[in-house]
């Protein structure tokens, strides 16, 4: 070291704690074929533990062990599966970078987005300083009254009022008032006022909204009850929920013994409808192993409310999976990729089915792509937003190995004075009033599209509508959960879980789907709907009756599914298999014309690119493996 500098005045200069300015970084091994493939060998647990002890800088935050070491990427018993948490400062990344050995992953734990509440995406506003123009600014303070039902003063409602700049924020007192500055040019009106929906009740939006100056401007918030009749106690099915024909399908179809997993900010279990949900963990509180149930955003209760609501009564909101086994994993507020990938090790863990991740970010991720196609080749398939942005589709629904879900609304299903009626696109408007929003993302990825419009579900302390290509997503997972639960295919040949299973799930939900002309990148293959499966999906089985198990083995006894009458069925390989017609081309099967299939009810699929990407998987870690390690 040289020489201590001073300051001019001959004191020791001030010193610069590293920590400040440390960002966090996920370290990962590459692991089975993706090693392989780069032509070097994956590490092993030991190798990267001395490798990172080597590195100058590096602070480990925590270390996250799967559960499951050897997982279906596995090539070796020893190879390394850990992944670390580590906070680095940034002058030393990129040396950090390159000291680092090509089989390890360095990438920084972004943040993950789950978008507003309401799905809400304005313009940005423009700072004062970028406008040059002669003349002043006219200030202003406008005073507000929010009143619901029987002029009812709404307390603690956010309102947002845009001038020139930065919006102006605030929340109504006891007496549903507020006063919120604003700038403007002279003569010119607000840009924009925003008042958010409490509990029960439609938010309002109004674009260069007449404000009085010195007087109480009065804002009438319409409740649901309003505008939705019987609401909430007869209101069984949300619009999105019709649309997909969920009404149509026998109440005893119920989900029972599948496993979802909800990705999000939680889920208020003391909402009546959601009382049956008591499993979950808190990714961003270790202190309290309750605090999943603490929902301090709304979003994922309103996810939760879509899935999984039950009434007993049978006359309020029900979800499409009131009896599936629901996991409420915690990652946000705060949400990083690092919670994303601990949330998936838990999915593989504990043998989740279906994942719910409304959430995205504009970073892809190398770690949580091993990650998902870890749990696609375990049998979990994993449905994620789009994103909400109005641009290119978000990661991870970007992934491969996801189905990525768009959204779509449905006019007058909503007061023309809300933040909903700006989203809709006059060019993007179908026959039936179904529209493409202009905050839906788009791209190649987008699989389907899903009612992500106004929607109304279970909020921490009542019901809300939101919006957003995340309300979109649970939408598509319930309807995935009442196809892996009920449907034959899935009750027989594909009932264990394999990378096959969800390849044959995402193309049946592909193949359900009402295309609509909004261009593919904005809907993918269409709006996917139960309609024309009243008959062939199958209940549970009464206790006493025959079922199909299976705990991933490959044992599987009887199902009352494999005799279900007008279903075409082959003998391959000593397998029967229903829908053979459609399924033996995906899989690699001998296949046959329709013909063969008789009167049989056969629904075509769609080939998921997943299923070009991993149904082989095997059998190159197989070869590589041979290639490779010489075993």
């Amino acid at each position: 070291m040289g020489e201590e500098s001073k300051s001019p005045g001959g004191a020791p200069p001030p010193t610069r704690n590293l920590d400040q300015g440390k960002r966090q970084f996920i370290i990962t091994p590459r692991r089975g074929s993706r090693a392989l493939s780069a032509g070097f060998r994956p590490m092993s647990a030991g190798a990267v533990r001395a490798t990172l002890g080597q590195l100058p800088g590096v602070e480990l935050v925590r270390v996250l062990r799967p559960r499951r070491p050897f997982s279906a990427l596995s090539l070796a018993p020893d190879e390394a599966t850990e992944t670390y948490v580590a906070r680095i400062d940034p002058s030393r990344t990129e040396l950090i970078r390159h000291m680092v050995p090509p089989q390890l992953v360095v990438e920084e734990d972004a943040a993950l987005e789950y978008g507003t509440p309401a799905g809400l995406s304005r313009p940005a506003p423009t700072r004062l300083a970028s406008w040059s123009f002669g003349g002043a600014f006219e200030n202003r303070q406008i005073r507000f009254r929010v009143i619901g039902e029987g002029g009812k003063p709404l307390a603690s409602v956010g309102v947002s009022l845009a001038g020139e700049g930065f919006p102006q924020e605030g929340r109504t007192d006891k007496r549903g008032e507020v006063t919120l500055p604003l700038a403007t040019l002279p003569g010119r009106r607000a840009r924009s006022l925003f008042v958010s929906a409490p509990n029960s009740y439609w938010d309002q939006f109004l674009t260069e909204p007449d404000l009085i100056d010195g007087d109480m401007n009065v804002i009438h918030l319409r409740a649901i009850e309003e505008t939705i009749a019987g609401f909430p106690e007869h209101f069984r099915y949300g619009w999105g929920q019709l649309q997909m024909g969920l009404h149509r399908i026998p109440e005893t179809l119920t989900c029972r013994g599948l496993r979802i997993a909800i990705v999000d900010s939680g889920a208020d279990t003391s909402h009546p409808l959601l009382h049956h949900i008591r499993l979950g963990l808190d990714l961003t509180n270790s202190a309290d192993p309750q605090a999943w149930t603490l929902d301090v955003i709304g979003h994922g209760t309103h996810a939760a409310g879509i899935i999984a609501a039950r009434d007993e009564s049978g006359k309020m909101l029900r979800g499409f999976a009131p009896d599936a086994e629901i996991h409420v994993i915690k990652v946000f507020p705060g949400g990083q990729f690092s919670n994303l990938l601990e949330a998936l090790d838990y999915c593989v863990d504990l043998d989740i089915d279906i994942v719910n991740l409304s959430l995205g970010s504009a970073q892809p991720s190398e770690a949580i792509e091993q990650k998902l196609e870890e749990a696609a080749l375990h049998g979990i398939a994993c449905v994620v937003a789009a994103g909400n942005s109005g641009g290119r589709v978000q990661y991870p629904a970007s992934s491969r190995y996801t189905l990525a879900i768009g959204a779509v609304g449905r006019l007058n299903e909503f007061p023309e004075s809300t933040w909903d009626a700006t989203t809709v696109l006059p060019n993007l408007v179908a026959g039936d009033g179904i529209f493409s929003p202009g905050f839906s993302a788009f791209g190649p990825e987008v699989a389907v599209c899903a009612p992500g419009v106004a929607v109304v579900s279970t909020v921490p302390g009542g019901f809300e509508p939101q919006s957003g290509t995340s309300t979109a997503a649970p939408h598509v997972t319930g309807l995935a959960a009442l196809l892996l639960a009920h449907h034959p295919l899935f009750q027989g040949p594909l009932r264990n879980r394999s990378h096959q299973r969800v390849a044959a799930l995402f193309s049946m939900i592909r193949s359900l789907c009402v295309p609509y002309g909004f261009g593919a990148e904005r809907v993918g293959a269409g709006l996917p709907r139960l309609h024309g499966l009243e008959q062939l999906l199958q209940p549970e089985p009464q206790p006493g009756e025959p079922t199909t198990v299976s705990r991933g083995n490959g044992q599987t006894a009887a199902s009352p599914a494999a005799a279900a009458p007008g279903i075409a069925y082959r003998t391959m390989g000593g397998v029967t298999d229903p829908m053979a017609a459609s399924v033996a081309p995906v899989f690699g099967m001998p296949a046959f014309s329709p013909q063969d299939a008789g009167s049989a009810q056969v629904a075509p699929l769609y080939v998921h690119p997943l299923v070009a990407q991993a149904w082989p998987v095997q059998a190159l870690l197989e070869s590589l493996r041979r290639q490779y390690l010489g075993v």
